[in-house]
């Protein structure tokens, strides 16, 4: 924690005998697939601390808002001090991203989605604790997938190509940001999928320079697209929020991922 945080914390703890608890949070990946430089390397959970009005102002934050840095900075304040919310890689983000939320606000989340079967848009209340951690399967068990000693994973193609994928952080989260917002300030369609390719691939059969990439990018067939995709979410931990929706319009129940909307952290209350 920050050492202005802990001074505060000292102040009202000698005055009034109280602490901001603080919450231990388990990490999908078990500190796997981190570098090995990395202090998230082998640490199976982080601690981190309950939100007080502070880290609401930080939510609340027009100016962080606008930049789009709330989130960041609410993290960095909740979060061991020695640890860089970038530096988590996203499943574990989310995992504490969730916790955080339940500490503050509760584990009901209401908020809107779509039915998938009659597009009508609905009112839903999630609840937060239904969440498994998903450690990614085994790569011994799916074809065509192996293991390098980079902390890094080879999916083979049906064209013969090698390409081998990193574990999404934040640090690549910012960088998707920061060049679809580029895109759309220069008038350009988005591009999601490609973006994520483009952060995920780190070589492809041998070859790591980025114009090689993105031309191999640029050529996968939809069919490959979605191979890899499709893989990486089977290897790389992350934490599962899909939960059963029950339409109110058409009556159809759905298996939908919980949307991590603006409600999220700033519910209508």
């Amino acid at each position: 924690m920050s050492n202005d945080f802990v001074q505060k914390q000292d102040v009202v703890k000698d005055k009034f005998g109280w602490e901001v608890p603080v919450e231990v949070v388990p990490l999908p990946s078990q500190g796997r697939v981190y570098p090995a430089d990395s202090s998230l390397r082998g640490r199976e959970t982080v601690e981190i601390k309950a939100m007080t009005a502070n880290e609401e102002d930080i939510l609340m934050s027009r100016s962080l808002l606008r930049k789009g840095t709330a989130i960041d900075k609410f993290l960095s304040r909740i979060l061991d001090g020695k640890l860089h919310p970038d530096d988590l890689l996203l499943g574990d983000k989310n995992a504490v991203l969730i916790q955080a939320r339940i500490d503050g606000y509760g584990a009901e989340y209401t908020t809107s989605v779509v039915c998938p079967a009659c597009q009508a848009r609905i009112k839903h209340s999630f609840d937060l604790h239904d969440h498994q951690l998903f450690e990614g399967e085994d790569i011994s068990d799916i074809e065509g997938v192996s293991a390098t000693d980079r902390d890094t994973f080879i999916i083979s193609l049906d064209n013969g190509w090698e390409v081998e994928v990193c574990a999404l952080n934040g640090h690549h989260e910012k960088a998707m940001s920061k060049s679809m917002q580029a895109r759309q300030k220069a008038g350009m369609p988005e591009s999601t999928i490609q973006e994520q390719l483009r952060n995920m691939i780190v070589s492809v059969s041998g070859h790591t320079d980025k114009g090689t990439i993105n031309k191999v990018i640029s050529h996968l067939s939809g069919k490959q697209s979605r191979h890899l995709r499709d893989t990486y979410k089977r290897i790389i931990p992350n934490i599962d929020l899909k939960q059963e929706v029950t339409c109110s319009e058409c009556f159809n129940t759905s298996e939908m991922e919980v949307p991590l909307t603006a409600d999220f952290f700033w519910p209508r209350q």
